[in-house]
């Protein structure tokens, strides 16, 4: 028969099995969560009670869901669209329109627009200096290897602002190219530069690396892992403009393994199933070529005038082409430049 003190020592010696035993099973749900929830993917949460309409984005048929600001999240996602950049039918959008139709008839009439000058202007509302401290970081990985500068607003009526969302995570949310006054960012209380540098780059016009329509060639999309209501967050677009040259497993636009996951299972991997690396803090090599093909530096002080226009040498617009942003063609005795979704005059030719 045990005596008391061994009875007592069992009942320790069993309790701290118990306890070892929870500490060990929350730690492992705690790991298992962060896999699938770390930094890019916080964003990635979406009310599978929401209601979403079909609209078509450049062409392509898409979900969206309208927000009480009245913009339109692409399933829920961190991408905010205006209705002026959807329709109601792919015929509405002209891939390449002439340069007068990108003025006057575009289908999209607000379309997506590049920022003038090279030079995204914001102001800031409500951040808390450790979300602005890594604000700062963001705007510092930019400009120390692209183009594209940031000012502050002073009377500009082209900028975007950037503010608190008020939700206690690494989040954010942004719209899609420069909007006039409407365009902003929003982050989480834990919003890191991570989450600050992608954001920007919807700022400056650019869509998720993997709608891309040569994504099959280079990572698998596991549908089954998928959100029901976020697969439409998984499309191609054929019509997109691509800002970079190839496709770029590492580019600061490219959704994170377990973005969308609904069984912490993985939505994206690479051609040999393997998951892809975290998204870093920085902007990879394509998206600085790419960022710099679009924006190119400006010459002089004033960012609203083009480093070069001069008609000479430029060819004139071609139904067959097949332009890029920052092309530049003749038309009607007048020079363009070529925009996301529309042409923008930059002079008439002497």
């Amino acid at each position: 028969m045990k005596t008391k003190s061994e009875k007592m020592k069992q009942t320790k010696r069993m309790y701290q099995a118990v306890m070892a035993s929870l500490v060990f099973a929350l730690c492992l749900t705690s790991c298992q969560k962060e896999t699938a929830t770390t930094g890019e993917d916080q964003e990635a949460v979406i009310n599978q009670e929401a209601d979403f309409t079909t609209k078509y984005f450049l062409g392509t048929e898409v979900k969206v869901r309208l927000e009480d600001d009245g913009t339109y999240s692409l399933a829920g996602s961190d991408l905010r669209l205006f209705e002026n950049q959807l329709s109601d039918s792919s015929t509405d959008f002209n891939e390449n329109p002439n340069p007068e139709e990108g003025l006057t008839n575009l289908g999209l009439a607000g379309g997506v627009r590049k920022w003038t000058g090279s030079t995204v202007v914001y102001t800031i509302q409500g951040l808390s200096a450790s979300v602005q401290s890594e604000l700062q970081k963001s705007f510092d990985e930019w400009t120390s290897k692209t183009n594209v500068r940031f000012k502050q607003r002073t009377n500009e009526s082209n900028y975007v602002t950037i503010s608190s969302s008020g939700s206690n995570s690494n989040s954010g949310v942004a719209t899609l190219g420069m909007n006039g006054s409407n365009g902003f960012i929003r982050l989480g209380t834990r919003a890191t530069a991570v989450v600050i540098i992608h954001e920007i780059g919807h700022t400056l016009g650019y869509i998720h690396e993997q709608n891309r329509s040569d994504r099959d060639n280079y990572i698998i999309i596991n549908e089954q892992n998928i959100q029901n209501d976020a697969i439409d967050q998984f499309y191609k677009s054929n019509s997109a403009t691509l800002v970079t040259s190839q496709f770029d497993i590492n580019s600061t636009m490219m959704y994170g393994s377990y973005t969308f996951s609904k069984n912490g299972q993985p939505t994206i991997t690479d051609l040999n199933g393997n998951v892809l690396s975290q998204r870093q803090a920085k902007v990879s090599d394509l998206d600085i070529s790419g960022t710099n093909s679009i924006y190119p530096a400006v010459d002089g002080g004033d960012p609203d005038v083009p480093a070069v226009d001069s008609c000479d040498g430029v060819s004139a617009w071609s139904s067959a082409g097949r332009y890029a942003v920052g092309d530049r063609v003749t038309y009607a005795g007048d020079l363009y430049e070529r925009d996301f979704t529309r042409w923008t005059f930059i002079k008439t030719c002497n």
